[in-house]
């Protein structure tokens, strides 16, 4: 490695800055680049930047996700978090390391084609047991089904990246209706990607004026892959446990081909059963199950989504969408209609406690913070999750990203903060993904930045990826990470609410008490 460029590094920590805080997302960098920590890229880091050699050594060896030896060409993360292991994830990852021949006290191949990594949690408890292969993943896993995982993780990757086709629409603009399927990560866990390309194709082919749309989750995980018909007269039909072979009977079923349209009209609805072919005549409880089913209406009709409203039926970055169901409205009204001590009172009369589990009372919390004196606070979500079975982070940051961020400005605004972050945990891809591309939407809407809404208020906010640390749940021990440092908790007081990131005032929240404020 004596040839190593290092040119990376050096335009690393120009973009990030060579002061303590920026370490972590500056190791992170190199390692994305690198796929390790080069001694000769930490070395460097040192040269160039405020940065000592021991806290690069100390950070860089507290956190699971940072790697000081090379790794193969495929990274294989399998979870071994409480749900995966009760369900085999232990004889999953044996038989994974026996069909790749690595041996004892190794994790990588002897061609160097796959490393082999344990994660303590991957969010997608349902479908345990789990394991990723770079950004393909695989539920419901079993030491027999290994190699067919990498027999079609290798056929992924032969066949390349797949863009959508264009979905037709009738000339005069009219809709059939859409087809809609969650993509979070459980759902693509269960093979929801593949039943999206099945049923894109399947529009596509059919030529009927039909939209796949991407939805967030649907509540019934156990039931994934999900796909909901939805038709103009809002009548729809949910199918479960669908498979990508069952997409073209499920679109001729519902939607004539757009020849068939222009050949009978109007009466294109009411024939189309009739002119089913045999071979796609089936009943729809042959493909899955239908809403209107008692067992599934059961489950799903006493239930009031609050943090979760309409994650159902929205695309998750669709800014425009969430805006027409209602998004923002509360955003406007706080900041053009309230003062912040009016937010304050609100949310106290609320009764609204933290949703992290300690069930401190939130109006009080913020008034602390308000009160407090200083020209620069924070606010912080803490999506750092880790607990056996929780994935609930996961879950609002890839569905309901706008209905988080739209809590946390107002939490902002209420407590007088300019700057903020969230702490998403690295092990959630998806989640830090759509999550920049919903801030970055917010970005351009006028909703970030300076003076938003043409109210004075201003503020910044970033994404901080977690590297590793189940502590880091605990608030203090990630304000440390933030700060750039190991994940330690310290004793309080004093709390963060009077002293936190950097010694500022800082309001920090769970993920779904900031999703709860909007309502």
């Amino acid at each position: 490695m004596a040839d190593i460029d290092l040119t990376h590094v050096d335009k690393t920590i120009a973009r990030i800055g060579p002061q303590r805080k920026g370490l972590i997302a500056i190791l992170q960098a190199i390692q994305e680049h690198y796929r390790y920590l080069p001694p000769e890229a930490l070395e460097r880091v040192g040269q160039i930047s405020e940065i000592t050699p021991a806290d690069i050594a100390g950070v860089s060896t507290f956190y699971d996700q940072f790697r000081h030896t090379p790794v193969g060409e495929h990274l294989v993360h399998v979870c071994i978090g409480t749900a995966c292991h009760i369900k085999g994830a232990q004889q999953v990852l044996d038989a994974l390391l026996q069909h790749l021949d690595i041996p004892d006290g190794d994790d990588t191949d002897p061609r160097g084609r796959f490393t082999v990594q344990r994660v303590a949690c991957m969010g997608c408890c349902t479908l345990a047991p789990v394991a990723r292969i770079d950004d393909a993943t695989y539920g419901h896993l079993t030491p027999e089904s290994v190699e067919q995982m990498l027999a079609d993780f290798a056929r992924r990757k032969a066949a390349g990246t797949r863009h959508p086709k264009q979905v037709a629409i009738a000339a005069d603009g009219r809709s059939l209706g859409e087809i809609r399927i969650s993509l979070d990560s459980c759902c693509q866990a269960a093979g929801s990607a593949k039943v999206q390309q099945a049923l894109q194709d399947a529009v596509a082919t059919s030529g009927a004026p039909v939209t796949v749309k991407r939805v967030g989750c649907v509540f019934m995980c156990h039931q994934s892959p999900l796909v909901e018909v939805v038709r103009p007269d809002g009548q729809s039909t949910l199918y479960a446990h669908v498979q990508a072979p069952d997409a073209r009977r499920i679109v001729q079923r519902h939607f004539p081909p757009q020849g068939l349209l222009r050949r009978i009209g109007s009466t294109a609805s009411r024939l189309v059963e009739n002119l089913l072919t045999d071979e796609t005549w089936q009943p729809v409880t042959q493909l899955g199950i239908e809403v209107r089913d008692p067992p599934v209406a059961a489950f799903l009709a006493p239930q009031v989504h609050v943090a979760t409203e309409h994650s159902d039926v929205m695309d998750p970055t669709d800014v425009d969408e969430y805006a027409r169901r209602g998004g923002f409205e509360a955003l406007r009204k706080c900041l053009t209609r309230m003062s912040p001590d009016e937010i304050i009172d609100q949310v106290t009369a609320s009764g609204c406690r933290g949703r992290g589990g300690a069930g401190f009372p939130t109006g009080p919390k913020w008034k602390i913070v308000r009160n407090v004196p200083g020209d620069l606070k924070y606010v912080v979500c803490n999506g750092d999750e880790g607990d056996p079975g929780a994935f609930m982070d996961r879950m609002l940051f890839e569905s309901c990203p706008y209905r988080v961020i739209e809590g946390v400005i107002i939490g902002a605004y209420a407590v007088g903060a300019s700057e903020g972050y969230f702490y998403i945990r690295a092990e959630y891809p998806l989640a830090v993904k759509l999550m920049r591309e919903a801030l970055e939407q917010c970005r351009r809407m006028g909703l970030l930045g300076e003076n938003i809404l043409s109210t004075g208020f201003s503020l910044d906010l970033k994404i901080m990826e977690g590297a590793g640390a189940f502590v880091c749940g605990e608030e203090t021990a990630l304000l440390a990470s933030i700060e750039g440092n190991r994940g330690m908790p310290r004793l309080r007081p004093p709390f963060p609410a009077a002293r936190g990131l950097w010694g500022k005032p800082t309001l920090v929240h769970h993920t779904a008490t900031f999703a709860m404020l909007p309502w």
